[in-house]
């Protein structure tokens, strides 16, 4: 029962480690790296739309997403349009050598006409 409590026990402490260390990058990106504005849009949609960047050169990027919706998904697709990585939620910090495209799915929400989506686009770049 002792070996069953320890691996318990680790497996909650690696789970913790993982978000410390998320949070604690997301942090560092944040306040070491300056953010220059690559694209940045606000628009009035109805129905659920998706957002298709222009090709973006290789390096950091941080990609920020809000909707009076949902915010599906952000996905990172390559340039033949191959889906690279996607993440759930508004806010990813992405870096890559190749170049790029972002992809972002909104959903409506319910008995709504129209509602406000925006998308910021940010390079980031060391202080």
């Amino acid at each position: 029962m002792g070996i069953i409590k320890k691996l318990v026990g680790g497996f909650f402490l690696l789970i913790l480690i993982g978000i410390i260390g998320v949070f604690g990058m997301q942090y560092y990106y944040e306040n070491a790296y300056d953010q220059v504005p690559v694209e940045v849009k606000s628009e009035t949609v109805s129905g659920d739309v998706f957002y298709l960047s222009n090709v973006l050169e290789p390096g950091k990027y941080l990609i920020k997403a809000e909707s009076e919706g949902t915010v599906e998904k952000i996905s990172i697709l390559d340039e033949n349009g191959n889906v690279l990585t996607e993440s759930e939620g508004g806010k990813m910090i992405y870096g890559s050598s190749q170049r790029f495209q972002v992809r972002i799915d909104y959903k409506a929400p319910m008995n709504v006409d129209s509602y406000e989506v925006s998308v910021g686009i940010y390079r980031l770049v060391k202080k």
